[in-house]
């Protein structure tokens, strides 16, 4: 069978590498799986029926499970491969360095796309669901972060564990419980030590039990075709069922809604209800934030629980500004990008 070859003088093949790379680097890691929808990945990177497009996907995709599933939505999962990013990058002109190749091919791609709107600051959402969404919002953080300070925007603003600190934070406010959300609260307050424990009782990496946790919170479910269970192995899950800890915090979060339910004079939240009520929440404080950057005329960019902003405002500030006009309590945390750094 004959190997197909690109055409790199052709411009129109310049084109569609130099904007599926600029996807492939921006999306995607080396060592971190990712799930893609086919569908998906033919508007990046082209269709497979299509040479070009085949030898895209092909050269700059790992497929790291194959497993999908169309009723139950999910997808399969790739990583970047990186030498043949680096294949493609040379070949459109990039020269990236042997120790950052993704970050520095990524980044240079980012700063060729979003320039202009980083320049201007004139960032255009959609709004859907109580969000705000801008297509910056999906390229990987390690390259987000050095793309946005390199345009001035170097504080980045967090809203600390946002889902369960503001959901308990509710909760605590609106219902009444028989016993105290301990669990739900040890995590809101100390997420670190509640995943790195998780992760020593199962095995895995902290990446995983953060992923673990946070999608029970979000409603994830223990099935066999669900979310948690195609990230752990079947002895990792037989852990996870019988641990204690896990099973402390599943019945509080559970707690939690049931009381939410009732101070809404509802029977009860199905998963899509819960995230759209949470997310009016999270809307509520995002809306004070902005407000007060854009009375002192500083530059921010949203990031669902977070932003990043040319200018400093004292988190302390923030907090009570939001607490006072939403009644909500957050802790922010602040990290400053150093120039040397981006």
């Amino acid at each position: 069978m004959k190997t197909y070859t690109p055409n790199w003088n052709d411009p129109r093949v310049i084109r569609s590498a130099t904007k599926a790379l600029s996807w492939a680097t921006q999306m995607l890691k080396e060592d971190t799986c990712s799930s893609w929808s086919s569908r998906h990945l033919d508007t990046r990177l082209g269709c497979l029926h299509n040479s070009l497009g085949c030898y895209l996907r092909n050269t700059l995709l790992t497929l790291h499970n194959s497993h999908y599933s169309m009723t139950q939505g999910y997808t399969k999962q790739y990583r970047l491969n990186l030498p043949g990013a680096a294949h493609i990058a040379q070949k459109i002109g990039i020269n990236p360095t042997r120790r950052k190749i993704r970050t520095t091919i990524g980044l240079t791609l980012a700063k060729q796309q979003y320039g202009a709107q980083l320049i201007q600051g004139a960032f255009e959402y959609t709004e859907k669901n109580n969000r705000c969404y801008n297509e910056l919002q999906n390229i990987r953080t390690d390259i987000r972060k050095h793309l946005f300070a390199d345009y001035g925007y170097r504080f980045n603003y967090d809203i600390q564990n946002a889902y369960p600190s503001i959901l308990l934070d509710y909760a605590q406010k609106n219902a009444k419980f028989r016993k105290p959300l301990t669990t739900l609260k040890q995590y809101a307050l100390m997420p670190n030590l509640c995943r790195d424990n998780l992760a020593r009782d199962l095995r895995v990496s902290y990446a995983v039990a953060k992923e673990i946790i946070i999608a029970r919170v979000n409603g994830g479910s223990l099935r066999t075709q669900g979310a948690i269970n195609s990230m752990l192995t079947r002895i990792q899950m037989y852990r996870l069922k019988h641990n204690t800890w896990f099973a402390q915090l599943t019945a509080d979060v559970k707690r939690a809604w049931q009381g939410i339910a009732r101070s809404q004079q509802r029977k009860n939240f199905n998963n899509r209800a819960k995230m759209n009520f949470y997310l009016t929440l999270e809307n509520q404080v995002m809306r004070v934030i902005r407000s007060a950057f854009s009375k002192k005329n500083i530059d921010v960019f949203l990031e669902h629980d977070g932003w990043r902003a040319k200018d400093y405002i004292d988190p302390h500030v923030l907090e009570l500004l939001v607490l006072n006009k939403t009644n909500c309590k957050i802790k922010l945390c602040v990290t400053v990008i150093d120039s040397n750094e981006a």
